[in-house]
């Protein structure tokens, strides 16, 4: 994985005052084919799950075709559940300062990923600091990693594409991480790495202003809640709160998810950032960036920063370059 990876987003300038990065549920991306598969690629990796565990001495049924229908409302369900963080590995990208940063007005976010991304990391995987543990059903992939892009829909004919690697292993793993890190060739100037949360561990979330929701809220004291003037609610959880050893907290916050799950009107779900993980800013050539200017001077936990930059066209070329901004701290 890159070390450093970026992020276009529109100018929203207290996000240099909350931290607070909005995961985009799987199923609400620009690309129609964002989680999408095929019957015959369900039939195929059911038909190498059923052979692999046949080969291992392991008691299963054959599935009937009528039973795949099943299956793919089971998948289609799960993905319901999961956001993209999307990265990049360019900050200099035209096209995408365009689609993705508010036409040149917003700002590019760098991040250092030898450093834990989301607040409350202290689970260690493989030597790598994680918030969210291991996966072992394969409904997140905390770690970006990187897209791959092809013109054909991945096959799962072969049983290396989609068996498992043993009896431990989730077996609809490998097709999960295929169908959520492939997209068309026609995306390939994004240079996407991705990483892919639970929706309902979300830090904050941001719905529908309902009586059960805020009747749910109540049962906890440590959870904030505003009345937005849009009429919608922000619920905040405090941090660290999934990690509580009473498991009513955990219920709670399940419940909040269901509550507020909404397709007509979907929620925003946000996730605290590791202040660390920042390590760069660019600001777009049509950005007016003095008030998030002040939001990053007024900020402790971003007086490391030094990596601030504004990008101005080139003079010879259709391109940009940064220029250094100058910061005057105010919390030395």
């Amino acid at each position: 994985m890159n070390r450093f990876l970026y992020k276009y987003m529109p100018l929203r300038v207290d996000f240099f005052e909350t931290l607070m990065i909005r995961a985009t549920p799987v199923l609400a991306l620009n690309d129609p084919f964002e989680g999408y598969f095929n019957k015959t690629q369900v039939r195929d990796a059911d038909r190498n799950h059923t052979e692999y565990y046949k080969s291992k001495n392991q008691g299963v049924h054959e599935t009937e075709e009528s039973m795949l229908d099943e299956s793919m409302e089971g998948i289609q369900s799960d993905l319901f559940d999961l956001g993209i963080l999307s990265f990049t590995e360019d900050y200099n990208n035209p096209l995408m300062w365009s689609h993705y940063a508010d036409e040149h007005k917003g700002v590019v976010v760098e991040f250092d990923f030898n450093k834990p991304f989301f607040m409350d990391s202290f689970r260690n995987i493989n030597g790598r600091t994680s918030r969210f543990g291991e996966s072992y059903l394969a409904d997140f992939f905390e770690f970006p990693e990187k897209v791959n892009y092809r013109r054909e829909l991945p096959s799962f004919e072969r049983p290396e594409l989609s068996a498992p690697e043993s009896i431990d292993e989730f077996h609809w793993k490998k097709f999960n991480r295929t169908v959520l890190f492939t997209k068309a060739n026609d995306w390939i100037y994004e240079k996407e790495h991705r990483s892919i949360v639970r929706l309902q561990d979300a830090d904050s979330i941001i719905c529908k202003n309902e009586p059960e929701i805020i009747k749910q809220c109540a049962l906890d004291s440590d959870i904030k809640l505003k009345i937005l003037k849009n009429k919608k609610l922000q619920i905040i959880y405090p941090n660290e709160y999934e990690m509580h050893e009473d498991m009513r907290d955990e219920s709670i916050k399940s419940e909040i998810y269901r509550l507020s799950f909404d397709v007509s009107d979907p929620p925003l779900h946000f996730f605290r950032i590791n202040p660390a993980a920042i390590s760069g800013v660019y600001f777009g050539c049509k950005s007016k960036e003095s008030t998030a200017l002040e939001m990053i001077a007024n900020n402790k936990l971003l007086n490391h920063i030094t990596n601030i930059n504004k990008m101005e066209k080139h003079g010879m070329q259709y391109q940009f370059y940064p220029t250094k901004v100058k910061l005057t701290r105010r919390n030395p």
